[in-house]
């Protein structure tokens, strides 16, 4: 009996088109993309470093020098530091160089609206990264040394990693959104206002199922859904009473001495 050799094929085995097959759909996606390289990346050193800039690509360039790094909240996190300090590294320093690494993440946020055709279909995901491209906004920070192009990346990684999660229950979702959702942290302070709305969302969506589910004991299920609205008019309550109490805590005008002794 003629035995067949079972045989491993590498990727390098499978021709280009296996991976990429050109039609209507990808060819808009690549022309897209090829614009968002274009308007990010051409003359990106003319326009004069501002202010915000300023602070953060000299303190890049001191940490490419080797003379350290050290946080400042004024400044954001340190991930776009070392961003930067890398570019200085690989390229040299100059105002394109500092600008590589937003420009990178700006056209990484367009080509990531790819993997969102699951949701939004092949036209939305299109028309996505259209927008995307031309929002004045998304170019303006693209081709900034700030931090927001970084946050755009991660917050439609956020989203995506959680309804994939949702969807499949695949725990390398799970972990996807828990390296993005650090990265988030490392990047700017906003990461506190973004993973409250994605835990408002995920708390709400888990009341949603839990009171949905067939329960063996309905007493049970009264209970939950009871301490639940007690926990939630609790939490209003003393959102209620900080919003009333906010006011009374204002700082003292300027030249009015902070003594209770009014000979002084």
């Amino acid at each position: 009996m003629l035995k067949t050799e079972e045989t491993n094929h590498s990727w390098l085995d499978y021709p280009l088109s296996s991976w990429l097959k050109l039609n209507w759909e990808t060819i808009l996606f690549i022309s897209i993309l090829i614009l968002g390289v274009f308007s990010r990346f051409y003359d990106l050193e003319t326009r004069v470093m501002s202010h915000d800039e300023t602070s953060h690509v000299y303190f890049s360039w001191r940490l490419e020098q080797g003379m350290g790094y050290q946080h400042d909240p004024v400044t954001h996190g340190p991930l776009q530091f070392h961003l930067v300090a890398l570019s200085y590294f690989l390229f040299g320093d100059s105002d394109f160089t500092a600008r590589i690494p937003a420009a990178l993440f700006s056209v990484a946020t367009i080509g990531f609206m790819w993997f969102y055709r699951r949701y939004l279909g092949k036209i939305g995901a299109l028309i996505g990264s259209v927008l995307f491209l031309i929002s004045p906004y998304f170019l303006y920070y693209g081709r900034y040394v700030r931090n927001e192009a970084f946050v755009g990346l991660f917050g439609v990684m956020t989203l995506w990693a959680i309804l994939r999660y949702l969807d499949t229950g695949i725990p390398r979702y799970l972990l996807l959104l828990t390296i993005v959702t650090s990265l988030q942290f490392t990047t700017k302070e906003t990461a506190f206002i973004y993973t409250a709305q994605a835990l408002v969302f995920l708390g709400l969506y888990l009341v949603f199922r839990v009171s949905k589910n067939i329960w063996p004991n309905d007493a049970n299920r009264n209970l939950f859904l009871i301490t639940l609205i007690i926990a939630f008019i609790f939490l209003g309550t003393a959102g209620f009473g900080f919003l009333l109490t906010k006011g009374n805590h204002a700082a003292p005008e300027v030249g009015t001495a902070a003594t209770d002794n009014p000979d002084q």
